[in-house]
């Protein structure tokens, strides 16, 4: 069964959406039932190890947008979803799972249902693939430069398994924390959370443009 969006009030006064990769932990079989595990937020942290990574995931996706945000937006104003909510065959060992393209016209389609079901203002989109796809199939406006150098080597697509490997490895560094229009909203690329809080290698790349964003969003 597919992972489902989550949102804990009401979607129609959602203000802010979340979009991730897939719905797997990156070494589980497990398929989410919401999207993040988001659903765990709102529960004790298990004891049991596998259960309390799912919380402890939830737990930093919900920190991971206050801190972007200011804490501006409640818990039950966030919306989550994933680009794929289907599981995917995992990558080889230390690589970056694929998702297809056709998977990715999916999620944009369910992604743009949501989006006018709700009131969302603005839209994080988390990783290098993921804003690959919205660029590329047109979701937000694209960056020619970008495109051509987070597109995915053909060594990764003709593996067995697939993984996603881009062109030139930084190419994130043009478009994170950067803000684009979309149909009246914000949409900003941001690393994934498991990337948050930024560590040493990633403060040097990253870290005046989280310093931005956040300046940004506080300002508006």
């Amino acid at each position: 069964m597919p992972t489902k969006p989550f949102c804990a009030g009401d979607l129609a006064n959602a203000r802010v959406l979340v979009i991730g990769h897939d719905p797997r932990l990156q070494e589980s079989d497990t398929l989410a039932q919401y999207a993040f595990f988001a659903d765990y937020f709102f529960r004790p942290r298990p004891n049991h190890r596998s259960e309390a990574a799912k919380y402890d995931l939830a737990r930093a996706t919900f920190g991971y947008i206050g801190e972007l945000t200011g804490n501006r937006y409640a818990a039950d104003q966030l919306v989550l979803t994933n680009l794929c909510n289907v599981g995917l065959p995992h990558a080889p060992k230390g690589r970056t799972v694929l998702i297809p393209e056709e998977r990715a016209k999916e999620g944009i389609e369910s992604i743009r249902i949501l989006l006018d079901q709700s009131q969302v203002q603005i839209v994080f989109a988390m990783s290098l693939q993921v804003n690959y796809w919205l660029q590329k199939l047109e979701f937000y406006p694209s960056v020619t430069e970008f495109l051509h150098k987070a597109a995915p080597k053909t060594s990764g697509l003709s593996s067995k398994p697939p993984y996603y490997e881009p062109q030139q490895a930084k190419a994130f560094q043009l478009v994170c924390g950067r803000t684009y229009a979309a149909d009246r909203r914000k949409v900003i690329p941001v690393l994934h959370v498991k990337q948050w809080p930024l560590k040493a290698g990633y403060v040097a790349a990253y870290g005046q443009a989280y310093k931005d964003c956040i300046s940004h969003l506080s300002n508006a």
